[in-house]
């Protein structure tokens, strides 16, 4: 269950269009009434905390036993987890955001170490496109030890995970990554899954500027996935989560395996489909790899 590594096995992705019309398996995910803190949860969104320590000399995590958060009336622990219609305190490309966010926060000790979990049912194993509006609503700031992503405070961070397993489990990032520029780092954890992280700048307190957030993710097969959001100390305000199927796998592909097979031939494509003979640099093209057992490996990737 990997982010943005697309593997098709001869197939090409649905135009958009064609993708709208599948259906979208967040889709309750985002009912609720304005004010309603007990409605995520009732449409099927929970709360894990699963909090860890961290060795710094060895760089070794140890993650103890996981702990369901009760979600009632009050939020999931007591906290003010909610959708809100906040009018013109919320903007998107410039414009007031009609209509509810979904207020979830990271902004204190008894949360720091929580992932947010939407489950999923995948009928069909294929590559699916997900997709939010997100922002930062206040309380962004340095973050203690206990949090898995930390930042310098001038930013939050929300990391986005796709696995078939809940929490750190399925998940794997690169032990003490950082981006010097943003100064987000990130706890290493094992896993076969990835995540991916959205940076949402730090806004005045009680205003949002949201931001569209996308990520292809592949599931290998039938059943019960998970949707994750795990994020920095921040409030952030998060809408229109959608997860859709953007190409089903043929029958016995998927992720690419490791295999003994050569290379016989590579051929590349546009995302329409057209044959491209010398594609340039910085494109964005489909490549297709025959290879000397028969099989055919098809790929999404930027010529460098």
């Amino acid at each position: 269950m990997k982010i943005s590594t697309l593997l098709l096995g001869g197939a090409f992705l649905m135009s958009a269009s064609v993708m709208a019309q599948n259906p979208n398996l967040m889709e309750n995910a985002n009912k609720g009434a304005t004010g309603d803190k007990g409605a995520m949860a009732q449409n099927g969104w929970e709360c894990w905390k699963f909090p860890f320590t961290y060795d710094e000399i060895n760089e070794e995590i140890t993650v103890s036993d996981p702990e369901q958060m009760t979600w009632d009336a009050s939020g999931p622990g007591g906290n003010n987890v909610r959708w809100e219609n906040k009018g013109a305190a919320v903007k998107y490309e410039g414009n007031t955001y009609n209509g509810n966010v979904a207020f979830i926060r990271w902004d204190n000790g008894s949360i720091h170490s929580c992932w947010y979990v939407y489950p999923v049912e995948i009928t069909t194993p294929g590559i699916y496109e997900f997709s939010m509006l997100a922002g930062e609503w206040s309380n962004c700031s340095a973050d203690s030890d206990k949090s898995y992503l930390k930042t310098n405070g001038n930013e939050a961070a929300v990391m986005v995970a796709f696995s078939d397993k809940r929490g750190p489990e399925g998940i794997k990032w690169n032990l003490n990554v950082s981006d010097e520029d943003l100064a987000v780092s990130q706890i290493g954890l094992p896993g076969e899954g990835e995540g991916k992280l959205f940076i949402l700048p730090k806004t005045a307190n009680d205003f949002a500027e949201l931001q569209k957030c996308t990520a292809e993710v592949d599931a290998r097969n039938a059943g019960t996935y998970y949707v994750q959001f795990l994020g920095s100390h921040a409030l952030d305000v998060m809408a229109d989560f959608q997860l859709r199927l953007l190409q089903a796998f043929p029958d016995g592909s998927g992720v690419e395996e490791i295999s003994s097979a050569s290379v016989e031939s590579v051929t590349y494509f546009g995302i329409d489909g057209t044959v491209l003979s010398n594609p340039a640099k910085g494109s964005l093209v489909i490549e297709k790899k025959t290879m000397s057992n028969g099989s055919v490996k098809t790929c999404k990737k930027i010529i460098r």
